[in-house]
């Protein structure tokens, strides 16, 4: 977990959430590491794993600026948000 400020352009590892039904998508869990976020993919996944819904987890790059940013949407379904 993020427990400083990073700058704008600083590239993170994020856990994207693609949901099946609406197919939208969150990202969560920041990381610097791309280790550290797989660690949080795996976490996310134990966490959804015995529920009814589950979402599709992927690790990817994202800005801080840009997380930010998409912290603001709600059911975002940009398809040109980072896959």
């Amino acid at each position: 977990m993020l427990s400083h400020r990073v700058r704008d352009n600083q590239v993170l590892y994020v856990v994207r959430r693609d949901w099946p039904y609406p197919a939208t998508h969150e990202f969560v869990r920041p990381r610097l590491t791309e280790a550290e976020a797989v660690r949080a993919a795996a976490a996310d996944f134990r966490y959804w794993r015995p529920g009814p819904l589950r979402p599709r987890l992927s690790v990817v790059q994202i800005s801080a600026n840009d997380l930010r940013i998409h912290g603001r949407r709600r059911d975002c379904m940009a398809p040109d948000c980072p896959r």
